[in-house]
């Protein structure tokens, strides 16, 4: 059963927030903010804890990063 807690993703993503954009830090959420009306980011571990509103549903998950399987 799929909680919606987390999400699979096939490359990696960047914390959308500063300094962490310009210096490339993995993303480890995509979720909604508490900034600008609920607005989505990808965020690392510190962003999420400032700005994050929770996993699941209409919240945000938690990134896993897996490789592409090929034939």
């Amino acid at each position: 059963m799929n909680d919606h807690t987390s999400t699979e993703i096939f490359s990696e993503e960047y914390c959308d927030f500063m300094p962490c954009k310009v210096d490339k830090v993995q993303a480890q959420y995509d979720g909604a903010t508490v900034l600008n009306g609920g607005s989505w980011a990808y965020m690392c571990e510190s962003h999420y804890s400032q700005y994050g509103t929770g996993l699941g549903l209409g919240m945000g998950q938690r990134l896993i990063i897996v490789p592409r399987k090929t034939k």
